[in-house]
């Protein structure tokens, strides 16, 4: 066992697992940060055989596939009761007391519901159902005379509350790299195959998911894990393709006057970017896209939104792809290219330095690392975290607005991802607002190299 995995044992207890085997038995048809926590509930202190088949015996029970679903359907109406693993979302009716809407609508999606019936108590107990919807044990009954459906009970299959500033106070244990390990081995990656930077550069693709409304790209080979962390580690982001996003999906259904992909999650992952370069996204999206990025907020149909949700891009490379001088104007639509929308972008990730994930023996983590619905909290409470006094000392030169603000958040995300605490001494923070610069000097380049406007003829310089 390395050192830096008896501290996190020590220090973190029962949010540590033991990723080889919680990947090795992942549930399928579950996000990891739920089979995580059900793999931690069975297996309480080790992960046996014993615990896994207890696991998969239990899911089997009570997860409903999709071409059981009027089989289960059928058992509500008969016997009036049954228990589903589910993610559970609910929405408030206010109305005008027309009509016979209920009050609360809960959706239960394996059963294909989206007007159930929930009682007070569970939304008291559990406020996330309400915002994103929680996967766990529900409890529904049917009602034989009113023909309701209701959750009666109901226990979460994520950790509903942590306390993010024990996290912050036990960081202080660790050095830098011990604690990028940590966080690697988190991701499922095996940190021995990676130097500093690349480390770096791996966190580095999470700065959206702990930093609020940021703006970024990266482009690399297939098989570098560009969309991995945000498909298993949390609950609080969402991957989409980027070409086939609509405007009601994205922003706000006037249909239903149900809020878009933007306002419920902490941030989005495009996937695919490079596709788009073929057809450009809908121009209803693009342009409501580049009144966001500018922003914040967005309108549609008269109604006006808010959002800190971050976006990020990700592409792939065409196969023997060298020219990084002109990558975006290459791979991005020419609606995405302007000089405007580049420089809301924060900064390019460069993906391209990261070697395909390869044979899985060797490329996934061999390491202890947070459990994953530990981990999805952490980063979501991280968000609300404030480093200006650290960001404070960087003294930025030659830069615009944009360039300080993208500078700052960047610096920020990855000193929440390494630096918690917020002890950063000089040299350390020089090699964070290094790595910030060099994102963001790509983004000028290109933007110069595109649009030829002068503004973007620049090199941004620094002190601390």
């Amino acid at each position: 066992m390395e050192i830096w995995e008896r501290l996190l044992k020590d220090n973190f207890g029962s949010a540590v697992v033991d990723k080889p085997k919680a990947i090795k038995n992942e549930i399928h048809g579950l996000p990891r940060y739920v089979s995580e926590y059900l793999i931690g509930f069975f297996c309480e202190d080790e992960i046996t055989d014993d615990g896994i088949k207890e696991t998969n015996a239990y899911i089997h029970k009570h997860r409903i596939e999709s071409r059981e679903k009027e089989k289960f359907r059928n058992e509500l109406r008969i016997d009036g009761n049954i228990k589903i693993i589910d993610k559970f979302k609910v929405k408030i009716n206010l109305g005008s007391g027309k009509g016979n809407k209920k009050p609360t609508q809960m959706e239960i999606p394996s059963l294909a519901i989206n007007d159930a019936e929930v009682s007070d108590n569970i939304l008291t107990e559990h406020p996330r159902l309400l915002i994103d919807g929680l996967w766990g044990m529900g409890e529904v009954s049917y009602d034989f005379v009113a023909k309701d459906i209701c959750l009666t009970q109901f226990k979460p299959f994520q950790l509903s509350d942590i306390d993010v500033d024990e996290l912050v106070e036990s960081r202080s244990g660790f050095d830098s790299e011990q604690w990028m390990n940590v966080m690697i081995s988190t991701i499922g990656l095996n940190f021995q195959n990676y130097d500093r930077r690349e480390k770096l550069i791996l966190l580095s693709r999470l700065i959206p998911m702990v930093e609020n409304n940021v703006f970024m790209m990266e482009f690399g080979s297939p098989g570098t894990g560009k969309t991995y962390a945000y498909e298993n580690l949390s609950s609080y982001s969402r991957v989409i393709s980027g070409s086939k996003v609509s405007a009601p999906q994205l922003f706000y259904n006037l249909t239903t006057k149900q809020d878009g992909l933007l306002v419920q999650y902490d941030v989005l992952l495009f996937d695919e970017i490079d596709k788009v370069q073929r057809t450009g996204l809908e121009d209803n999206v693009n342009n409501k896209l580049y009144q966001y990025l500018a922003s914040g907020k967005f309108d549609r149909g008269g109604v006006e939104k808010v959002s800190e949700c971050g976006i990020m891009m990700v592409g792939n490379l065409p196969s023997g792809y060298f020219d990084k001088k002109n990558l975006l104007g290459d791979l991005l639509h020419t609606t995405n290219t302007h000089s405007a929308f580049l420089d809301r972008l924060a900064g390019v990730v460069p993906g391209w330095e990261l070697k395909s994930i390869g044979n899985p023996n060797s490329a996934y983590t061999k390491n202890l690392g947070f459990a994953a619905d530990y981990f999805s909290e952490v980063i979501h409470k991280l968000r609300r975290k404030n480093y200006n006094y650290i960001t404070n000392r960087i003294n930025l030169k030659d830069c615009s607005i944009r360039d300080t603000d993208a500078v700052n958040k960047m610096v920020s995300g990855m000193i929440k991802l390494v630096y918690p605490d917020g002890e950063v001494r000089d040299e350390e923070l020089r090699e964070l607002v290094d790595l910030a610069i060099e994102y963001r000097q790509f983004v000028i380049d290109q933007n110069y190299r595109v649009n030829k406007d002068v503004n973007f003829d620049k090199k941004l310089l620094y002190e601390i």
